[in-house]
């Protein structure tokens, strides 16, 4: 996704947890200046957009952003972890290879003769 994507993304998300209308205005304007990369294909990651947002002076001096992003931020990385944690193997699984046991060889070797 591009940033004008990213952005309306971070709109969405903000209309979604009910973010103060400084926090609006303050995406509108972004959206209104990244107007021109519409058609972009760079593809930007929507943590680095917060994290860009986050820095600056209007973010850095108005409480009420500040802390609309930062909510967004923490969501973004519990949704992670919760990935993270749904992507690894359980603990109780046995992920350790065994030698097969004889019988397995020896049923194989009775399928053989039998096709053979």
């Amino acid at each position: 996704m591009n940033l004008y994507e990213q952005l309306h993304v971070v709109r969405e998300r903000l209309e979604g947890i009910g973010a103060h209308d400084d926090s609006m205005d303050l995406v509108e304007k972004l959206l209104k200046r990244a107007e021109p990369a519409k058609g972009d294909k760079t593809s930007v990651a929507q943590v680095q957009v917060l994290r860009h947002m986050l820095r600056m002076p209007e973010v850095i001096d108005n409480y009420n952003i500040y802390n609309d992003l930062q909510e967004l931020v923490s969501e973004r990385d519990e949704t992670e972890i919760a990935a993270r944690e749904d992507s690894a193997p359980a603990a109780y699984v046995d992920t350790t290879r065994h030698p097969r046991p004889k019988s397995f060889y020896k049923a194989q070797k009775e399928k053989a003769k039998k096709k053979g």
